[in-house]
């Protein structure tokens, strides 16, 4: 830990909760988010927030301090002078939080109501490595993020594994999570885009035990100045960020082999399943913001399908046909397409 870090920390009894909040220019969003926390706690000091903010230039850390002015002496705000994007936030977090439990949430989204009460109630007893709950959107639509077993402890990795992948939610945000399973070597990549997807995999590959709550704890805003919003609405392609993309899970395979050398088709099929509808998206990026020719963009989605297939446990050509044999005509065609584009790739 830095001498910062330790300046930092807190003392007295460690809290058995520490929710984690990277700050950046979410100035209309903040306040409400903080709200959302703290009505939950009614002055409890056995949870902590801990807020990082990454530079703003909006007012968002001055919000973050009138807010602790009003006596949530539960928040505690952590500064850089400049930017450094939301992975040295949260490593920066890590190294000072001292629950037994971490919550990542991002400063423009809320928790809702009952989220923490139910998370304790299942903490207490039963202590977790995992505890996974759903989410809304804008609209109340609600999304699963797990394909498995609710309401119970379940102790075995490739079910852990294979649920997240069914659903491709893999962000940390709709999981709590034992703080020792980050361990002195598990941190988000700094300067890298899709940071969770280059995560949540290796700390699913540690975890001993999960708890799925069928439930939505997170109202998550798709804000329009966000990574996201911009990748999807921008017509020109952005090679960091999809080659960040490309290569989020490189070398998992690899050590799910190690950790479950017998793992089921059903969970390889998942994990390809996933890298294979990115491997579609990014396609689309790229005929989107063409700039060249045709045969300079097969020989750019070719790089592409080489370098995800290379990291997936099984060929995107099976991930299609068995989307014929499910009836999803759909992504098979998608998939199907963005394939011919690319080439031949593995057999």
């Amino acid at each position: 830990m830095s001498a910062d870090a330790e300046k930092f920390a807190g003392t007295g009894p460690a809290p058995w909760l520490s929710i984690l909040v990277p700050v950046y220019n979410v100035a209309p969003f903040v306040g409400e988010c903080l709200h959302s926390i703290c009505a939950q706690l009614g002055g409890r000091r056995d949870v902590e927030i801990i807020l990082f903010d990454d530079g703003s230039t909006d007012g968002s850390a001055e919000i973050c301090e009138a807010f602790i002015a009003e006596g949530h002496a539960e928040v505690r705000l952590l500064r850089h002078a400049q930017n450094d994007g939301p992975s040295a936030a949260r490593n920066a977090m890590l190294d000072v939080a001292r629950g037994d439990y971490i919550w990542f949430i991002d400063a423009d989204d809320k928790i809702l109501p009952g989220s923490i009460a139910a998370l304790e109630a299942i903490v207490r007893p039963l202590r977790p490595d995992i505890i996974l709950c759903d989410y809304v959107r804008e609209g109340r639509t609600r999304y699963r993020t797990f394909g498995g077993p609710a309401r119970c402890v379940g102790n075995c990795t490739e079910t852990l594994i294979a649920g997240v992948f069914a659903k491709r939610r893999l962000h940390a945000w709709s999981r709590v999570w034992k703080r020792d399973l980050f361990g002195p070597s598990i941190r988000f990549p700094v300067g890298a885009c899709f940071e969770d997807a280059a995560t949540i995999p290796w700390l699913l590959l540690k975890a001993e035990s999960h708890y799925y709550v069928p439930e939505p704890w997170v109202y998550y805003r798709s804000r329009p100045g966000s990574i996201m919003a911009r990748l999807a609405k921008t017509r020109s392609f952005d090679v960091r960020r999809n080659d960040d993309m490309a290569m989020a899970l490189a070398g998992f395979s690899s050590a799910l082999a190690d950790a479950v050398p017998d793992a089921g088709p059903k969970t390889l099929a998942a994990i390809a399943g996933f890298q294979s509808r990115e491997f579609v998206k990014i396609a689309k990026r790229l005929v989107r913001g063409r700039k060249t020719s045709w045969a300079q963009l097969r020989i750019g989605v070719g790089r592409y399908r080489a370098a995800m297939e290379a990291h997936s446990p099984l060929p995107f050509s099976t991930i299609a046909r068995q989307y014929l044999v499910r009836g999803k005509i759909g992504r098979a065609a998608a998939l199907g397409l963005a394939l011919a584009l690319a080439g031949p790739g593995q057999p």
